[in-house]
């Protein structure tokens, strides 16, 4: 995976680089590993394929986790997503005819979710999607740590605000469309990403509650940067 440049970003090889880890997979008796069962033990077969699938994913992922965007990491790597080399759930049938896995655990005893269909990553359960794909996922926890981490940038706070780390109350991501170029590699329906060398924008919003309003952060390098920001969103303190 960190051999295909046309897979991943620089950042988010970098970003793997420091903060991931990955354990050896043995893929030689694949079925030791396939864990769909019942309560009873019997197997459950999922959708057509699915074993093939998980076969994919874990020699891709197996094995590996890497923490999550959050500031002051500082290589403690508290907050983790970890993708298991086995399957830790049997199948379940979504509506609509989806089928949803648990492929490993968030430090703290979240569980990440797969849906074989889709390849989208939900975290906690199946109605909280955070990520297109693995490498989607991968990519907006790079995207975060890069910000976070470097102090050049400023967040941006409103007047009037409640302070840093609330974001830009009552303001929505399309303030941004148009003025930042969006970084795609890294976001989702529900996770964006704006990125240039002087703005950068994080908006996202929960699935599992559509009239939960967007939550939007910003970020700004210099002068023009936080006057781009007031144009789009008013004054900052």
């Amino acid at each position: 995976m960190l051999d295909d440049g046309a897979v991943l970003s620089v950042r988010a090889r970098a970003f793997l680089d420091e903060h991931a880890e990955r354990t050896p997979v043995d893929l030689e008796h694949p079925r030791r590993w396939y864990g769909c069962t019942d309560v009873h033990n019997d197997v459950v077969p999922g959708p057509e394929g699915g074993l093939e699938r998980l076969e994919t994913f874990i020699a891709r992922y197996g094995g590996l986790w890497f923490c999550g965007e959050r500031p002051g990491c500082l290589g403690k790597h508290e907050h983790q997503y970890r993708f298991d080399h086995i399957l830790t759930s049997g199948w379940e049938q979504l509506e609509g005819d989806e089928w949803t896995a648990t492929v490993g655990d968030v430090d703290g005893g979240y569980p990440l979710g797969l849906s074989w269909s889709t390849g989208r990553i939900s975290v906690v359960d199946p109605d909280t999607w955070i990520a297109n794909d693995a490498d989607n996922l991968i990519e907006s926890s790079a995207l975060g740590q890069a910000v976070y981490a470097d102090r050049t940038w400023s967040e941006a706070v409103p007047v009037g605000g409640r302070g840093p780390g609330w974001g830009l109350e009552g303001v929505t991501s399309d303030r941004f469309r148009g003025l930042v170029p969006e970084a795609l590699e890294a976001s989702s329906p529900w996770n964006r990403w704006y990125l240039d060398e002087q703005v950068a924008v994080h908006a996202w919003q929960v699935t599992y509650d559509p009239a939960r309003p967007e939550v939007v952060m910003a970020w700004y390098r210099g002068a023009e940067g936080r006057r781009r920001i007031e144009a789009a969103v008013g004054p900052l303190q």
